[in-house]
């Protein structure tokens, strides 16, 4: 995700927060309030983990196939995966 994608929740944030609070809440609207705001705190929590490189698939040394970094094996070819064996797709890159 880009800054610009991060600025605009946040920016749709504050938005919903303050007609949320100009217009006064009933327990309904408090509570759609609470799932637009924890909804928009969980995609920047995502957005912030996949620009860390913390989120993402791998690629198997032996066949080069997209795997899950915690595969106990390459569901291509069927090789053991362990740590060492596996390579992050941005360094082909």
């Amino acid at each position: 995700m880009s800054a610009a994608v991060i600025v605009l929740v946040l920016v749709a944030i504050t938005f919903v927060l303050s007609v949320g609070i100009v217009a006064g809440l009933d327990v309904y609207a408090a509570v759609i309030l609470g799932l637009i705001v924890a909804f928009g705190a969980m995609s920047l929590a995502i957005a912030r983990r996949s620009r860390s490189g913390a989120i993402g698939p791998a690629l198997c040394s032996k066949c080069d196939g997209i795997v899950s970094p915690n595969a106990p094996y390459c569901k291509h070819c069927g090789a053991r995966l362990g740590s060492e064996l596996l390579r992050d797709r941005r360094d082909d890159r």
